[in-house]
């Protein structure tokens, strides 16, 4: 072998001894990923089964506890406040109130209160039931508020003449007819027992017989109570 050859065959050495350093390195690197890659694969999976320890199971039961003592305090907040606004809201009153008379002084019924049988009218001449009482009053005699209320209507009646409803509460409901056609109150206008609400006109042709007379009804709930009798036993 010549020199010429001898050069040659020197290269295909070197060349050969460096191509083994490539793949020893190139197979290193890749060992060496997989098995960082490994590695962290093995870590991922011990931390998600990592059991729960005594100390975090400790920490879940404070906080599952303080979250049960925050629904208790709100729900206690909410029924103390539900509480003291149904205190807060006064019981409806369904007690009957201190009716005065209309009327001042003494006065003469001349067509008494009768719902459970017939008495006579001598204006129509014929017997027939009575849901309200008549009281003698010269024309012109004050009328006045029964108890405190509301006028809940003013009107014109065929056989009352002049009329005025006053609502006493939920419950009571007092009227007053035959009245002159200046009445002093309007409707929705709140008026105290003794309040002139009117004076007494002459009667209409359905209660001509009875004289000149205020006609005095009195209602609870919609049913009539003969108001003579509120009146007695109002103290």
């Amino acid at each position: 072998m010549n020199q010429k050859e001898r050069r040659a065959a020197r290269g295909l050495q070197i060349v050969a001894v460096c191509c083994c350093f490539c793949l020893l390195a190139v197979g290193a690197g890749v060992t060496y990923r997989a098995m960082d890659r490994e590695k962290a694969g093995d870590g991922e999976i011990l931390q998600k089964e990592q059991p729960v320890t005594a100390v975090q199971s400790k920490t879940i039961e404070i906080a599952q506890a303080e979250q049960r003592g925050e629904a208790e305090k709100t729900k206690e907040i909410k029924e103390t406040k539900e509480a003291k606004e149904t205190k807060a809201q006064p019981a409806r009153k369904n007690e009957q109130p201190v009716f005065a008379a209309p009327l001042e002084g003494e006065t003469k019924v001349v067509l008494a209160y009768s719902t459970d049988h017939a008495i006579y009218d001598p204006t129509l001449e014929q017997y027939r039931t009575n849901a309200s009482v008549s009281l003698s009053a010269k024309k012109g005699t004050e009328v006045k508020a029964a108890a405190d209320g509301v006028v809940k209507e003013v009107k014109k009646d065929a056989q009352a003449g002049n009329l005025v409803r006053i609502a006493h509460g939920e419950d009571w409901l007092t009227t007053y007819g035959q009245l002159a056609d200046a009445v002093a109150v309007k409707e929705g206008e709140s008026v105290k027992q003794g309040q002139r609400i009117g004076t007494v006109a002459a009667p209409t042709k359905y209660g001509v017989a009875l004289g000149e007379h205020l006609i005095f009804a009195m209602e609870k709930n919609g049913e009539p109570q003969n108001p003579m009798e509120k009146m007695k036993t109002a103290e």
